[in-house]
């Protein structure tokens, strides 16, 4: 059996669409997989056996628990893994193996009151369900585990700050089983900070705790375990702090015993209490610093690898530190600045999570969501720039891809509007990329990023730009990819797009800025990034100039500039005339009608050696070129790639197939598509839109080859993504071509009209597919497997033309292979042959409005001009609205004149009607229209000059149906004739449909080959696959709800279609539909029949007095009418009978017992003496 694969776009005129030829594999960087909301704790241990230490962390915001696995136990941290989601408002997290197996267990404290943990199942990191330790440890603030009463096991040390406890949970069999809370104290009111630690050296394990008593009063004190089994005693350690905030112990002086440190916001201390003998009698408060911003957490440890313990902090202001322990023995040195977080710091620690005996820092911040890691890159207190391990990408403006870090591949940098530029790493070269390195977390807004050597050291430095403040550039300081803080270049108005370019021949890089208020650029005056003053190409207030980009347009040998202005929607070019300083000159428009332009690019598209332009338009959704036409910088007109890039944001080009031409790329934000567009000649003749991925809020798109393969792969940025996608190469073959009409008898070329609408089909032994000419340029492109395959256009040309060539035949071996077949149409003779088709958009209904669309084409030789007429029953409508100009009318007739009608045009009329109410029209009144297209006289096919459409008057009926206007009966002699279909549908829903689908199968006794749309709706296309699936599909057509806009809820698909020959009478034609509103079930509609008979029945289109009920049922459903039932047929929603009850004697009432049946949706089919009817039934 052969396998039919047809594809076909219908927009306002018929355009095609095809199967990407190239294939591409998403790899997604960062996504929102990652993301936590309100950090609020972090852990440090390892979670799956592998000797390498796991991350694990709290956050509030979003009720959950979860751990990062380290996946090489270098610090390259893999997705997020939940462990729990149901801690509400989850504030701290620990290791412990609980249960004694040998792993490490979980544990939980959350503000529902409730302190919980999580088996380590397999010991590799698989969690159990919740196991409640308590639910009344009220506003739970902390919780570790060890073994408090030295039996051997872990026990569970909890605070909470609602009731200003502190208490433990014995561990009763060793296995995770748990007493009832064992109060410590009571009088830990709103406790911040408990740590475990052996204070009095006796072997046991106290605690320490930090409290807030008042806005002026704090406390620090000791529990001591006075027996080892969990009988504590308190002590006050110190009452000199003021808003302490986080507690820890450590043997500060190297004496051999844990000294404590603190953290205070009210006073803005860091802090150190001596442990003078060893037995928790404690000295006065030695300040660290005083000079803190808010404190919020403290930790000690080792950063230099010197032997002693250092101080480790973060504040407020964001801002991580250490102090240095000087000589050993509690002497700090000032702070040492470690980094930024952008969010309040909740809780540090630092842990070697890569493996390389150096102690790095891992913070949790609240503010802006992020688990921060900042690595000790050489053991002595020197840090990275911050690398996040669970943060999203908010929304990526901007993507771009260079080696950042000096290894030989291709590293991705982003802007994004949560103010981060950033930067991830290609591993291993081959598109394995780590976690997010944050160059700057404070670019509020940010919409460009882009990098160069801005310095001259031979490493790639970062620019950006964004919406208000400095834009500046950040020095690439090693060239291994840690970057310093900004280097301010100006000041400016809600940046947009940045670029770097040598502009005035100096060999440095210089810089060019489009912001809100106009096109600038600076020189860099001595290479190393000490830039001049703005030099303005163009200034507007509040012209928003949205993109900015250098090439040679005008091929003198230096770098102009090119600029896209959205409110005039503008893209110009200032020519550098490579000699002086201040060395442009004025605006050249290259177009002054790019609708709301969001970004433009250079390339040579046609392969004339110069530079053509290239827009993204978001308000037509269009990708444009414009030829370079003289390479001096003249540019025609605007070429139209697509206008299917739904609210267009970014356009790229390079040669995506490896056929030495450059392609198109764009990146769109409504319908969220990245999209390619094949240069089909090398000339700019571009082929069809080829989806890539769809992502929410596409907005950047770029090409780079990630992993090095030689093939040029995809990067993208939308809302919380980031993306590449691997070049998969050629997957199929391909046969393109474009088809002409050749009018003036002498051959085919460039100057003669294309041709669209027409089927193009390739057969091979095995294998079918079929595609349609484009409406703009005429071309096709098909896809092929491997072998020999016969290229045609199909039966839908009259015979009044002929093909040249007939035939094409193309023989593939492997894939990768492409070969042009270009059609040129002849009429022969001199033929005119109009056709017209009526399609009803509704129902009629007595008191309501109707709506008519009138189909005419001209499918002849020559170009007509003419009239058509509609004749409607003026007793029973009433005319209220035509889309086109009535050149006459008289009280049951409208005219309309016609001019210049092209071979293979369509054209549609639309009507609106009112439906006179009763007793004028009633329900089960007739109602016939005729349309007519002149001239008649002389043409070739007069048959269908005229079409004739009658339709029952009903009441309520259901807006998602489908319909075939012939009626349920046709002759055998009209058998060759189409017959013309519309399914209808309507969103009764409650808010706008974005994307709307309509799949059906088509009735094996239909020929596929002869389907012709007729008309849409709105713009959308169509695939039919192995010659019988067809789904017409609506991408962003945000249809309204009828709720809020009735009567733009509608929408229509008219298509004919031709029985195929061997048809004979009694064939019955099937059609059902099912009709999907975005992500909803389907909704399924009636099954529309069409018999093939000798003689028409009388009462064809008679009234249906047949009713059903009740429907839905549960089992029972009774048939009841005026009209004799001879036969009743269950139908499934596939089509296939399921179940037929033939009466001998024909019956008034009949009762059917469904319970054998699924529940589901099913049609009944019954036939009566008058005719044949059609019910939707449900079994519920």
């Amino acid at each position: 059996m052969n396998k039919h694969l047809l594809v076909l776009v219908f927009t306002l005129c018929f355009t095609f669409y095809g199967n990407a030829q190239i294939g591409f594999q998403e790899n997604i960087i960062i996504d929102q997989s990652l993301f936590i909301d309100g950090g609020e704790s972090v852990h440090t241990t390892d979670i799956d056996g592998d000797g390498d230490l796991d991350v694990l962390i709290a956050s509030s915001n979003d009720d959950k628990i979860t751990w990062y696995e380290n996946i090489d136990g270098l610090g390259y941290y893999g997705n997020q893994q939940i462990i729990s989601s149901s801690a509400r408002g989850a504030m701290f997290t620990y290791a412990a193996d609980i249960d004694g197996d040998g792993d490490m267990d979980v544990l939980s404290a959350s503000s529902d009151n409730k302190i919980a943990w999580y088996e380590n199942t397999d010991g590799l990191g698989s969690f159990g369900s919740e196991q409640i330790i308590t639910l009344t440890a009220y506003g739970a603030k902390t919780v570790h585990a060890f073994d408090i009463d030295s039996d051997g096991d872990m026990d569970v040390l909890a605070s909470s700050s609602g009731d200003g406890k502190i208490g433990w949970y014995e561990n009763t069999d060793g296995l995770g089983s748990f007493g009832n809370q064992q109060v410590i104290t009571s009088s830990a009111s709103d406790v911040k900070s408990v740590y475990p630690v052996d204070i009095d050296n006796d072997g046991d394990m106290d605690i320490i705790a930090a409290s807030v008593l008042s806005t002026s009063s704090s406390r620090i004190s000791w529990y001591e375990n006075t027996n080892g089994l969990g009988d504590f005693v308190p002590h006050l350690l110190s009452r000199s702090v003021i808003g302490v905030e986080s507690v820890y112990a450590a043997d500060i002086d190297n004496d051999g015993d844990m000294d404590v440190v603190s953290a205070s916001s009210s006073d803005n201390k860091f802090a150190w209490y001596e442990n003078i003998d060893g037995l928790g009698t404690f000295g006065d408060q030695l300040v660290i610093s005083a000079l803190a911003n808010d404190p919020k957490s403290v930790y000690a440890i080792d950063i230099d690898n010197d032997g002693d313990m250092d101080l480790l902090t973060a504040s407020d202001n964001d801002k991580i530190s250490w102090y240095e322990n000087t000589d050993g023995l509690g002497s700090f040195s000032d702070s040492n600045e470690i980094g930024f977080t952008n969010g309040t710091v909740q809780f540090i620690i630092a842990s070697d999570l890569d493996g390389d005996g150096d102690r790095d820092v891992l913070a949790a911040s609240y503010g802006n969501n992020t688990l921060i890691i900042f690595e000790n890159l050489n053991g002595l207190g020197n840090f990275s720039n911050p690398e996040s391990i669970t943060s999203s990408a908010a929304s990526a403006k901007s993507v771009y891809s260079t080696d950042m870090d000096g290894d030989g591949d291709l590293d991705v940098l982003s802007a994004s509007l949560d103010g981060n530029i950033s930067w991830y790493e290609n591993r291993d070269g081959q598109g394995n990329f780590g976690s997010k390195k944050i160059i700057s977390f404070s670019a509020n807004q940010a919409w460009s990023a882009h990098a160069a050597d801005i310095d001259g050291d031979g490493d790639m430095d970062v620019l950006s730009i964004h919406n208000g403040g400095n834009f500046g550039w950040f020095e690439n300081l090693d060239g291994m990819g840690n970057f310093g803080e900004k280097h301010p270049i100006r000041s400016a108005n809600q940046g947009e797009s940045v670029y770097a370019a040598d502009l005035d021949n100096d060999g440095d890089v210089d810089v060019l800025t489009a912001d809100r208020d106009g096109i600038s650029w600076h020189e860099n005056t001595d290479g190393l990034g000490d830039f001049g003053s703005e030099q303005v190409l163009l200034f507007g207030s509040n012209i928003r100039s949205t993109s900015v980009y250098a090439s040679d347009l005008n091929g003198d040998g230096d770098l102009d500039v090119l600029q896209a202005t959205q409110s005039q929607n503008k893209i110009s070019w200032y020519e550098n005339d490579g000699n002086s300083y201040d060395n442009f000159g004025g605006e050249g428009i290259i177009s002054s009608n790019a609708t709301y332009v969001q970004s433009v690019f250079a390339s040579d598209l046609d392969g004339d050696g110069d530079m053509d332009v290239l827009s993204a338009n978001q308000t037509s959704n269009s990708i444009v070129w414009y030829e370079n036409i003289n390479g001096f910088g003249d540019f025609g007109s605007g070429q139209t790639i697509t206008n299917l890039a739904y609210n267009a944001k970014s356009v790229y080009a390079s040669d995506i197939d490896a056929d030495g031409d450059m392609d198109v790329l764009s990146a769109s934000s409504n319908d969220g598509e990245i999209a390619w567009y094949e240069n089909i000649n090398g000339l700019g003749s571009f082929g069809s839109q080829q989806i890539i991925a769809v992502i929410a809020g596409a907005s950047s798109v770029f090409a780079a080859d990630i992993d090095g393969d030689g093939n040029m792969d995809v990067l993208s940025g939308g809302s919380g993504v980031i993306s590449w996608y691997k070049n998969m190469g050629t997957q199929f073959n391909e046969i393109n071509g474009t088809i002409r009409i050749d009018m003036d008898a002498n051959g085919c070329d460039v100057s003669d009209n294309v041709v669209s609408n027409l089927m193009v089909v390739t057969e091979s032994a095995s294998d079918s597919f079929a595609t349609f000419s484009s409406s703009s340029n005429g071309l096709f492109q098909l896809f092929p497997n491997e072998g020999e395959y016969t290229t045609t256009i199909t039966s839908q040309l009259p015979n009044y033309y002929v093909s040249n060539p007939t035939v094409q035949i193309s023989n593939f071996t492997g894939v990768g292979n492409t070969d042009t077949v270009d059609f040129c149409i002849e009429p022969i003779g001199t033929i005119n042959d109009l056709n017209i088709s009526i399609y009803p958009l509704n129902s009629p209904t007595p008191g309501f409005d109707t709506n008519y669309q009138l189909v005419y084409k001209n499918v002849g030789t020559t170009q007509l001009s003419g009239y058509v007429t509609f004749e409607f029953d003026d007793t029973k409508l009433s005319l209220l609205a035509a889309s086109e100009t009535i050149a006459s009318q008289t009280t049951n007739t409208i005219t309309f004149d016609f001019d210049d009608l092209n071979p293979f045009e369509t054209r549609t009329i639309d009507l609106e009607f009112n439906v006179l109410a009763p007793p004028t029209t009633e329900i089960g009144d007739v109602l016939s229209s005729t349309a007519t297209i002149n001239p008649i006289s002389g043409d070739e096919t007069e048959e269908d000059n005229t079409f004739t459409l009658s339709q029952t008057v009903i009441g309520s009926y259901d807006p998602n149906d489908i319909r075939i206007l012939e009626g349920e009966q046709i002759l055998l002699e009209d058998a060759d004739k189409y017959l013309h279909y519309i399914i209808r549908f309507q969103n009764t829903g409650t808010a706008n449909a974005i994307n709307v689908r309509v799949e059906s199968d088509l009735d094996p006794k239909l020929d596929w080959t002869t389907l012709q749309l007729e008309s849409l709706s709105h713009d959308g296309r169509v695939e039919i696959k192995d010659g019988s699936d067809v789904s017409f599909i609506f991408n962003n057509i945000n249809l309204p709800d009828s709720t809020h806009d009735e009567p733009n809820s509608h929408g229509f698909i008219a298509f004919k279609i031709k029985p195929k020959a061997n048809v004979v009478v009694g064939d019955v034609f099937n059609a059902i539909a099912d009709i999907y509103f975005d992500f909803n079930p389907a909704i399924v509609t009636n099954i529309a029949l069409t018999e093939i008979m000798e003689t028409l029945s009388v009462s064809k289109f008679k009234s249906n007095d047949i009713i059903i009920y009740p429907n839905p049922t549960n089992q029972l459903v009774n048939f009841a009418g005026t009209m004799q039932m001879k036969s009743i047929t269950i139908i499934d929603i596939n089509g296939r009978h399921l179940k037929d009850y033939n009466f001998h004697s024909p019956k008034v009432s009949y009762q059917i017992d469904l319970s054998s049946l699924s529940n589901g949706v099913y049609f009944v089919r019954i036939k009566t003496n008058n005719g044949i009817q059609t019910k939707k039934l449900i079994k519920k």
